[in-house]
């Protein structure tokens, strides 16, 4: 295949009252052993916290009025539907993230394509509703395969939120607009928004700071700094965060040191930190974001 034209044309974030700020809640659904590292073997006769881990982040939405968007896996559907529907229930979007956790960008944009469909296949049938959004796996739309952008719009899809504008080994596109847009691909606009995951500069570059290892390791004050910062200019942050990520007692994988360090650094304390973030703050879907700032239609 051809290298691919992409780039992209912003769409301002709607002006608004901190007060009145919504920020956007997001969880990836994956059980502990979906991960994207090479010669890493899951010792699958561990006992998994799935369910337990799900109970706690819906009562945690429950308790502090929050809306979510739930990225599940295709695997998850199958696995576990009555997770998926009580999902629904409770007035939480469930969009794809993919079928088995594979890096989009070791696809082709047919593998991709088709590994998609069958995630959004799964969850439509159990939800009885139209899956608007997706978010690959481990970040993994970027430069190489933006293209593959233009696969989720011929599905139908409203929305992706997969890329990351920093520079990781694992993923990133560290040039990519901040902003909620319409990405271009082969000069052409798509009919997709791309809600990208936020970011903060420091020391010149942007870095995460309110999803994932970035969560875990900054302080929960840090954070919320970060986050009344961004609502003060009416802009919305996003929350993601793993259901294994809310119990220290959650089957692990075997990793080296670095990795090891990225992936479980400070467990404990999350559950604790997200509660006290989603108390402090409003949090909305990604649809309910666009819908109501960008008049996203259905």
């Amino acid at each position: 295949m051809t290298k691919q034209e992409a780039t992209y044309s912003g769409a301002s974030q709607v002006s608004s009252r901190n007060q009145s700020v919504k920020n956007m809640l997001t969880f990836d659904i994956e059980e502990w052993f979906h991960a994207n590292y090479d010669d890493v073997k899951p010792d699958l006769s561990q006992p998994s916290h799935f369910r337990s881990n799900m109970d706690t982040l819906l009562r945690l939405c429950r308790e502090t009025g929050c809306k979510a968007t739930f990225f599940v896996l295709g695997y998850i559907g199958e696995h576990f539907p009555d997770v998926v529907k009580a999902i629904a229930r409770e007035g939480h979007d469930v969009a794809s993230h993919g079928y088995a956790h594979e890096l989009a960008y070791k696809q082709t944009i047919q593998e991709f394509k088709a590994d998609v469909k069958k995630s959004v296949d799964i969850l439509e049938d159990i939800t009885g509703t139209k899956v608007l959004g997706y978010r690959a796996p481990s970040w993994s739309i970027v430069e190489s395969n933006l293209h593959y952008l233009e696969a989720l719009e011929e599905l139908g899809l409203k929305y992706d939120a997969s890329i990351f504008p920093v520079k990781t080994f694992l993923y990133g596109i560290p040039t990519a607009p901040t902003e909620i847009h319409k990405p271009r691909v082969n000069g052409r606009e798509l009919n997709l928004y791309e809600v990208p995951m936020s970011v903060m500069k420091l020391t010149g570059k942007n870095m995460g700071y309110s999803g994932g290892f970035y969560f875990r390791f900054f302080p929960k004050f840090f954070i919320k700094q970060v986050i009344r910062s961004a609502n003060r200019q009416g802009k919305s942050s996003i929350v993601y965060l793993h259901p294994r990520e809310v119990n220290v007692n959650e089957a692990k994988l075997i990793l080296p040191r670095k990795e090891h360090f990225i992936h479980y650094y400070n467990i404990g304390g999350t559950e604790a930190k997200l509660e006290d973030i989603l108390r402090s703050f409003n949090f909305t879907s990604i649809s309910e974001h666009l819908k109501h700032n960008f008049k996203l239609e259905i």
